[in-house]
């Protein structure tokens, strides 16, 4: 439960945003783009049935030109992006700003061009109190966010020598609780179609003259198959959304215009069946520490997550972190001691924590972020003399389910303890342009900037809500995390099933979709992907032209596409990850081609691919008309 301090605190802060000046962005430009403004904004969203009507809202991070200022100028194009699996807003920010970014030095109609980049974050992300996280950054003192969250005795002794103290797991001290399953009973039905209502509700923000075309729809991972699934739903107005967009954006998700054509009874009866389950209590509702990211998923961990990411936004990279990579709950891995007992720097505790090999061939990460993670570089550590031969015999857990079974040979030797020098804080070797692992597409000096950054301009405001266990809570959800607090299973289901399905027509249950990816047509397609068809493109939509293919060998583009926008045919991702696409680094743009270290492949081709595919301008919305302010 929060203090009552807290609570005053928070409503003194929302009071004193209310008067700030609403010109007022030193606080909300995207970290290494000073001219690009970041907004955290919420609007009415879908209403899922059972959800408390404060709670139905569709939250976005808008960026923008920052030079605009609180007169945006009106957009040749508007980039709508979804998040993969278990990410946030914050995981698109540098690609999302490098689009920004280049855009204005391009030159449309004699004038600067203007993206803009509109990213959907997670509904159970509404439900994240974050009045400390806010009172900790207003007072650049991460430990506010420490104590609240954790507890102010989740610092333990540490038995290493010279060693700050360690955060361990929350304590009875902690004021933070989270909210139950039976708290968030609705999110049952928090489905496909609720999130396609909440981008419906983006999109209906942009007043577009007719004959413009200027809605581009994005989408990474999990993401991508969000995509195929909307622009294939019929609309109320009787046409599938693909009629809106202008262009449709596949990041290592999709495209796919689904494996089955229709689904079986028998298909029908399972999903309704665990529908059923969802909405009686039977599951989860929301991802716990039992799902497949394990201990490092739910909302105590992604609480903890949100602390540690303050501490990113304020303290010396260079210095002693004091958060472990390893938490409480976590299967014994190989690695684990070495893990547990490696003195880090913040930087490196950033790189270790999302890297796919932080120690080269060392076998380090967990299977699902060796999926799911970035090449940010690597761990400044050699064992010390005469320790190379003591590695970790720990017996591996089971693969989780799914893509990350497969993760190449087993490591040559994992290391230890042993190999550590119990006097060292290791440092962090980076990757991306200029840095010193050539074969890594990211910094982790980015990963940590990403994580810890969420800007002070908001139009979110607290809201009241009477919950089954908790009673009434205030939550204030206005500083961006990059964590999703409350998961929801649904949702994870349903992007799925209705992925599965070339076409899907149901009307039973309260669930209401038509979704026929025959409609996918005619329209401009950009993928950027690990995985490729040999030879050719791996387009999917018969009815698709214009497509465009960069993928780990090559670019492939149908005639059509050349015509508007010729890649070299040598672009290609090879060096990049699964989530490189969403935060690679892009410091040395001018040396070599897209996709090679320092050099976007994304930003560096999709910019030029959208604006040559837009057409007019679009009237976006004010800072005024959203009722945005400036939090602290």
């Amino acid at each position: 439960m929060r203090s009552k301090s807290l609570i005053a605190a928070g409503a003194a802060a929302l009071a004193l945003a209310g008067a700030a000046q609403a010109g007022d962005y030193s606080k909300s430009l995207a970290p290494g783009y000073p001219d690009v403004a970041a907004e955290y904004l919420q609007i009415p969203g879908y209403a899922a049935p059972g959800t408390p009507k404060a709670l139905n809202t569709a939250t976005f991070l808008r960026l923008r030109a920052a030079a605009d200022g609180d007169t945006p100028k009106p957009a040749n194009a508007v980039i709508v992006a979804l998040p993969g699996f278990g990410s946030t807003p914050a995981h698109w920010l540098f690609l999302a700003s490098q689009l920004v970014h280049k855009a204005q030095a391009r030159t449309c109609d004699g004038r600067p061009c203007r993206v803009e980049v509109w990213v959907l974050q997670r509904r159970g992300a509404n439900l994240a109190e974050t009045t400390a996280l806010t009172a900790a950054r207003k007072a650049k003192d991460p430990r506010i966010a420490l104590d609240e969250y954790l507890g102010p005795d989740a610092i333990q002794r540490s038995a290493t020598t010279g060693a700050p103290g360690r955060v361990g797991p929350a304590t009875a001290k902690a004021k933070w609780k989270p909210l139950s399953q039976a708290d968030l009973a609705f999110m049952a039905d928090w489905d496909f179609q609720a999130y396609a209502g909440d981008v419906d509700a983006m999109i209906a923000l942009v007043a577009e003259k007719t004959g413009n075309h200027n809605i581009f729809l994005a989408g990474h991972s999990q993401g991508g198959g969000f995509v195929s699934n909307y622009a294939a739903r019929l609309q109320g107005d009787g046409k599938r959304a693909v009629s809106k967009l202008s262009g449709l954006i596949f990041l290592d998700g999709g495209p796919s215009a689904g494996v089955q054509p229709e689904p079986s009874k028998a298909d029908l009866d399972g999903y309704f069946a665990h529908v059923a389950d969802l909405r009686s209590g039977k599951a989860a509702v929301y991802t716990g520490p039992n799902g497949l990211l394990g201990p490092i998923a739910g909302p105590a961990s992604a609480a903890s997550q949100s602390v540690t990411n303050v501490y990113y936004a304020f303290v010396d990279p260079n210095a002693e972190a004091i958060f472990p990579l390893r938490v409480a709950g976590m299967a014994p891995a190989p690695g684990d001691d070495f893990l547990k007992a490696v003195r880090l720097t913040w930087l490196a505790r950033a790189g270790t924590s999302f890297d796919t090999d932080p120690v080269p061939g060392g076998g380090l990460q967990i299977p699902v972020l060796q999926f799911l993670g970035e090449g940010l570089g690597y761990l400044d550590f050699k064992p010390l003399p005469g320790t190379e031969d003591k590695c970790d015999t720990t017996p591996p857990p089971p693969p989780p389910p799914g893509p990350a079974r497969a993760m190449g040979p087993p490591p040559k030797c994992v290391p230890s303890a042993a190999m550590l020098d119990p006097n060292k804080v290791y440092g962090w070797v980076e990757g991306g342009g200029n840095g010193g692992s050539a074969i890594d597409a990211g910094k982790a000096s980015a990963w940590m900037a990403s994580n810890g950054f969420a800007p002070a301009r908001s139009n979110i405001r607290p809201v009241t809500v009477a919950f089954k266990d908790a009673g009434t809570k205030t939550i204030d959800a206005s500083d961006m995390i990059a964590a999703n607090w409350y998961p929801s299973e649904r949702w994870d289901y349903d992007a799925n099933f209705v992925g599965r399905f070339k076409t899907l027509k149901i009307d039973r249950d309260g669930v209401k979709l038509d979704v026929d990816k025959a409609a996918i047509a005619n329209i401009p397609v950009y993928v950027a992907r690990q995985g490729f068809t040999a030879g050719v493109g791996g387009n999917p939509f018969p009815g698709v032209t214009d497509y465009t293919e960069i993928n780990r060998t090559g670019t492939w583009q149908t005639d059509a596409a050349k015509a508007v926008t010729p890649f070299d045919p040598k672009i290609n991702v090879a060096i990049l990850h699964h989530t490189d696409f969403v935060s690679a680094d892009d410091t040395t743009p001018d040396k070599g081609r897209p996709g090679e270290a320092g050099n976007s492949a994304v930003a560096n081709t999709l910019v030029d691919w959208v604006l040559k595919r837009s057409k007019g301008t679009i009237v976006t919305p004010t800072p005024k008309a959203l009722g945005v302010v400036t939090r602290y």
